[in-house]
């Protein structure tokens, strides 16, 4: 009988092994599956013991096809009523690849099923059901260019699923894959010789059970031992039922004579809790302990006996994570050479520069798949004599500028090129916060802003033609890059992606991050800035001269500052001798607005700070009050849910702009700025205002090259 099946990515070579341990014959790895061959015993073993496979099928035909019709007829040729009855249903699953005949993997599923289904019609003049969510069969094609497989899941579900774990954690990773890294890192072998066995960061105890079933020779199924093929016509009930019981007496011996230590810890209590109870639903509370401990502060004593320490830490998946989960590893590497020195370890990570950090040197890697993030495996023996010191990020690298590619000695040197150019207008200016580049190189799409000791960057979305990958690279290039130009630590450095902004989105914040502001100066003022927790950091630096240029001319006037965000032109104002008027929506931005004022030594009593809906508010206070100068500065676009109705700056200008003035002096002064690059001002404003477009007036040197920056009018009354 032929037979083929299914494994994460990276494991094929195991399963390999594997399916031989277990009696398969003529094994071949495929790019999507491996086949074999067999009889039924062989077919029983794989199901209830295979700890790597996804699935396992049995082949009903592999063979070459040259049209969709062929397709069609070869299917309905296979002698189905051998399989299932007419009351079974099905459904069909497919792959398809590198066909020009079946381009998409639904239409093969389809001509599949219509196949399957005419066989019965014609035979019977009865159809089979075809159910979706749970069929009694589930049917597999291969589509790989012009060869056709089609086999019947033999399982019925992903062997992955052994039954002990109803709800994922933190950071889950599959049953048979974390089978595989136990068998990358020797365990069974290890677990003969009598090896302790230690995961720190066990999450909800996938690693913690799978390598005590290992040890107790428990299949891998055992937990979960219904199958599909219980259901098809050739299963011999006699030979599983001999099969299975030898299994649970075969574990069940293996398990009273272990004598190891399986020890997990973690530091999220909820992730314990779902630990406990996979434990729990495996049967191993007697084999495996765990406790809550915190790797970066541990509680436990060093082991003395040998072990084995394998675990799936953190991968930085969420953005701005790097920093932290870096140090993270730092600490798991200090971890292992205080407490498990001595020991084997093993560890997946998405990231080299992550296992760097570990500060141990790994003597075997392995590609693996963990869903859909490419992983290495990493093994260690940790001896003293392979133990190293990672790089701090605390520190600049001094190394930062040894093997640099070409792309990246060509940003190192516009960064260079940029601070000489910007230098005298910097120290003229009291300027400490500038934008440094901006995309300036096509490949290194990013912006990099300088808040004094500290650096902001702003990765643009790449296009979708460039592979992630390769964005990846670039990104750490920057980062590198303006580390050893700025002589800033990368700890220093803060990663945000901008991407266009719609909506509630404008000013979000990065829930990931705490509030931490810093206060810098600009031109003899102070300012809080938050440079981890939103997207932009509470002072908008291409509008620096703008400020200035407000308050200039604001002695003795009334000034209202509409969108006013966190306040900065409202206190540059009051610091020129307005009465100002700040209004935003938001609560956050108008305490952050009265900071500033506070910081810089301005009585908050005698200006007024409004959180309400701008649009609403103008409508509210139609010619009740009369400011000499105002600065609107609305978003591109809102739809925020304390607003009535969206926003559109260029749709709405004309309704905003002619309210906005109805609040102006007939001397006095609107100061109007967006952000939208393809903006419009409308010809009817023309008509009734007085409009002079300032940008270049506005723009400092740092932004005049800038790809985002607003743009800026000054209108005024006829």
């Amino acid at each position: 009988m032929q037979f083929y099946a299914s494994c994460p990515k990276g494991v094929e070579s195991l399963l390999i092994e594997e399916l031989a341990a277990l009696g398969a014959t003529s094994i071949k790895e495929h790019p999507t599956h491996v086949t074999f061959e067999g009889d039924l015993e062989v077919a029983y073993q794989s199901c209830l013991k295979s700890r790597l496979a996804n699935r396992i099928y049995l082949c009903l035909l592999d063979e070459q096809f040259s049209s969709i019709d062929e397709l069609y007829e070869k299917v309905n040729r296979i002698e189905w009523s051998w399989h299932f009855d007419i009351k079974d249903s099905f459904v069909v699953d497919c792959v398809a690849r590198k066909s020009h005949l079946v381009k998409h993997s639904g239409f093969g599923a389809l001509k599949v099923k219509d196949a399957i289904v005419d066989f019965y019609q014609e035979r019977y003049e009865q159809r089979p059901s075809v159910d979706k969510d749970n069929p009694t069969y589930r049917v597999h094609a291969i589509i790989n260019g012009s060869q056709l497989k089609i086999g019947i899941d033999l399982a019925g579900r992903s062997l992955h699923q052994r039954g002990y774990r109803d709800k994922s954690g933190r950071a889950p990773i599959k049953e048979n894959l974390a089978a595989a890294l136990l068998l990358r890192a020797r365990w069974p072998e290890l677990a003969e010789q009598g090896y302790q066995f230690h995961d720190p960061m066990c999450g909800t105890g996938t690693l913690l059970i799978e390598a005590a079933m290992i040890a107790t020779d428990m299949p891998a199924a055992l937990l979960n031992p219904h199958f599909s093929f219980e259901h098809w016509k050739q299963h011999d009930q006699e030979l599983w039922q001999t099969i299975l019981q030898s299994a649970k007496r075969q574990h069940h011996k293996k398990k009273q004579s272990v004598n190891l230590r399986f020890f997990g810890t973690d530091q999220h209590g909820k992730s314990l809790q779902l630990a406990e109870q996979n434990i729990h639903a495996a049967g191993f509370n007697e084999l495996i302990s765990i406790s809550k401990q915190d790797i970066q502060r541990p509680n436990i004593e060093a082991f003395k006996e040998k072990g084995l320490l394998i675990t799936n830490p953190p991968y930085a998946e969420r953005l701005g994570e790097e920093q932290e989960v870096t140090q993270l590893y730092r600490d798991f590497g200090t971890y292992l050479k205080d407490k498990c020195q001595g020991w084997q370890a093993a560890m997946i990570t998405t990231e080299p520069t992550f296992a760097k950090a570990v500060g141990i040197r790994s003597h075997k890697q392995y590609k693996l798949k963990n869903g859909a993030l490419d992983c290495q495996l990493y093994l260690f023996d940790v001896q003293e004599q392979n133990f190293y010191t990672p790089f701090d990020p605390n520190t600049v690298n001094p190394n930062w500028e040894n093997g640099l590619s070409d792309g990246a000695l060509m940003l190192k040197n516009r960064l260079l090129k940029n601070i000489q150019r910007f230098k005298s207008y910097l120290n003229q200016n009291d300027v400490s916060c500038f934008r440094l580049y901006d995309a300036d190189l096509p490949e290194y799409s990013a912006a990099i802003d300088v808040y004094e000791d500290e650096a902001h960057i702003q990765e643009y979305s790449a296009p979708k033609a460039i592979p992630e990958k390769v964005a990846e690279k670039r990104l750490r290039e920057i980062i590198r890059v303006t580390s050893g130009v700025l002589q800033i630590p990368e700890v220093k450095i803060h990663l945000k992606t901008r991407q266009k902004q719609k909506g509630t989105q404008q000013y979000t914040r990065n829930d990931n991050q705490q509030d931490q502001f810093k206060l810098i100066n600009e031109q003899g003022l102070q300012f809080y800035v938050n440079l981890e927790r939103y997207l932009d950091t509470g002072l908008f630096l291409d509008h620096r001269k703008t400020r200035r240029m407000i308050m200039a001319q604001s002695q003795g006037k009334k000034f209202l500052n509409l969108f006013s965000y966190t306040g900065s032109v409202s206190v540059y104002a009051a610091k020129g001798g307005a009465k100002t008027t700040t209004v935003d929506m938001s609560k956050t931005y108008i305490d952050w607005a009265i900071k500033n004022f506070g910081v810089n030594n301005i009585p908050v009593y005698e200006h007024k700070f409004i959180q309400a809906d701008c649009l609403q508010w103008l409508d509210e206070q139609q010619n009740s009050q009369q400011f000499d100068l105002i600065f609107l500065d609305p978003p591109t676009f809102s739809n925020s849910k304390r607003m009535q109705n969206t926003f559109d700056v260029q749709r709405d200008q004309v309704d905003l702009i002619d309210k906005t003035m109805n609040l102006l002096r007939s001397d006095g002064e609107l100061m109007f700025s967006n952000n939208f690059k393809k903006f419009e001002l409308e010809r009817q404003l023309d008509e009734k205002y007085d409009i002079q477009e300032i940008t270049a007036k506005t723009l400092p040197i740092d932004f005049q090259k800038s790809r985002n920056h607003h743009r800026c009018w000054k209108i005024t009354h006829k």
